[in-house]
């Protein structure tokens, strides 16, 4: 009996609640993921225009008085002027004069050719390679980037918790829910931040077992409180700022708010640059009591930690 009881409940706990909770996020690792993709001026931008093999080639008409042969075996400059008829005239002795022939040159020197329109090579246009660029100044507002990388394998911009379990007959556990739908801004000026919000949807948020979904929308009051929110507190200072691709780690203070309560948190940043991107790294850790939040409880679950990580992994562009 008791083999059987342990069975069912080590099957309920694999199909409700045990899952492969994803690894902490990571700012080096999305940087180098989102260094392949398009660059974010490139992203979006549509073209309409046919390929240049189907494109459709209308030949303009030739002026008057210019016979070309053969349109598409002849360049331009080697069409044939025929020139016109002269008009017969009749002098004033009533009889009509034949036009004149042509005049041919006698010459047996060619005609020069046409002066090329490139104008010769410099040898510092083309022969001299530019360095690279510095990165520019990050100077400005930017915005929590939702198109950018994909939910699937956590490249996109997310927020959500982690937070460990201990199960009957199993021991502890890891569970993770995040959810895309996270909204906000930085701003910089110099090698400072002068503020920052992050806002984040907490009905959306999902783990790997959706009965777990359920009961955490019920601990944190998702229906009365949809939102959870963080607002920087004070200016930041970046110090020296950091190659493009090198990963940089700061401390903020702030204000975090969640099921109706709100409270100051200290949150280890890391932040990195790559063109017009910069991806923020976040987390802190959050007592639910503090925030009057009773964790989820069922039956095999023999409790809940008393402290939850808070995470996210964003991409800002301007």
């Amino acid at each position: 009996m008791v083999v059987v009881v342990g069975l069912a409940v080590l099957l309920v706990w694999l199909l409700l609640l045990r899952g492969s909770a994803p690894p902490p996020a990571s700012v080096s690792e999305r940087i180098s993921t989102l260094s392949t993709l398009p660059s974010t001026e490139d992203a979006g931008t549509a073209t309409t225009s046919l390929p240049e093999e189907t494109a459709e080639v209308v030949p303009l008409p030739p002026p008057v008085g210019v016979n070309v042969k053969s349109p598409m075996a002849l360049p331009e400059e080697t069409a044939e002027v025929v020139p016109l008829p002269a008009s017969p005239t009749t002098p004033s002795g009533g009889q009509e004069t034949s036009p004149s022939p042509p005049q041919t040159s006698s010459s047996s020197t060619p005609p020069s050719a046409a002066p090329s329109s490139v104008p010769p090579s410099s040898p510092t246009s083309s022969s001299v390679v530019d360095a690279p660029s510095p990165p520019g100044p990050i100077d400005g507002v930017w915005i929590v980037n939702t198109t950018i990388g994909d939910f699937e394998d956590f490249s996109s911009s997310y927020a959500g918790y982690r937070v460990g379990e201990e199960l009957a007959n199993i021991g502890t556990t890891e569970a993770v829910g995040r959810t895309p739908m996270v909204s906000g801004s930085l701003e910089i000026d110099g090698s400072t931040v002068l503020a920052a919000e992050i806002e984040v949807d907490l009905p959306s948020i999902v783990s790997d077992r959706p009965r777990r979904d359920g009961l955490v929308r019920q601990s944190l009051k998702a229906d009365r409180f949809p939102t959870a929110k963080f607002v920087l507190k004070g200016p930041l200072e970046i110090g020296e700022l950091p190659p493009e691709g090198e990963e940089v780690n700061l401390t903020a203070s702030g204000d975090f708010s969640v099921h109706g309560v709100t409270r100051p948190v200290s949150v280890s940043l890391a932040a990195a640059r790559q063109g017009d991107l910069i991806v923020v790294g976040g987390s802190f850790e959050i007592r639910f009591e503090d925030y009057e939040i009773v964790p989820p409880r069922v039956s095999i679950v023999l409790s809940v930690a008393d402290v939850a990580t808070v995470e996210w992994l964003l991409n800002f562009t301007r």
